[in-house]
């Protein structure tokens, strides 16, 4: 009787432990950028040249980091979540900041041509191989920290 009850309980507590961290994974929320600090501070076109002359050595250094993004507003799209791309306007490339759900009110009153500086996590680099539409840079999560 007493194995018994020993693995009973055994079953009991990892059944309790499994779903006590089922329901922290469920309820965890995404970490507000606004208060992290950046690991980088870069300029948007100093940003895009260094992704275009070495992908690899930038995506070394960059990704999955936190950047401190400051560049001119080529374009505000107020879609889903609200991109707003930072560039050169003479350029096709851009970074491409896709707006955190708390920062897209903002996204409305942003203008073409203003410069900002855009916090955001670093997920990839969309390289134009055809040299035709310009290479995007892509941060999401992203909040203005003018």
């Amino acid at each position: 009787m007493t194995k018994k009850r020993i693995i009973i309980g055994g079953i009991v507590v990892v059944i309790l432990i499994t779903a006590i961290y089922a329901w922290y994974e469920y309820n965890r929320t995404v970490q507000d950028l606004s208060d992290v600090r950046a690991d980088y501070s870069v300029n948007a076109t100093a940003l895009i040249n260094e992704f275009v002359s070495n992908e690899d050595s930038a995506n070394k250094k960059y990704l999955n980091r936190i950047l401190s993004v400051k560049g001119m507003i080529k374009s505000v799209e107020a879609g889903q979540g609200g991109t707003i791309v930072l560039g050169d306007t003479s350029d096709m490339s851009g970074v491409r900041c896709v707006l955190d759900s708390s920062a897209n009110t903002t996204a409305g009153s942003l203008q073409r041509g203003a410069v900002v500086t855009v916090k955001g996590a670093i997920t990839g680099f969309n390289k134009d191989e055809t040299g035709l539409l310009g290479s995007d840079v892509q941060l999401n999560r992203c909040v203005i920290s003018n």
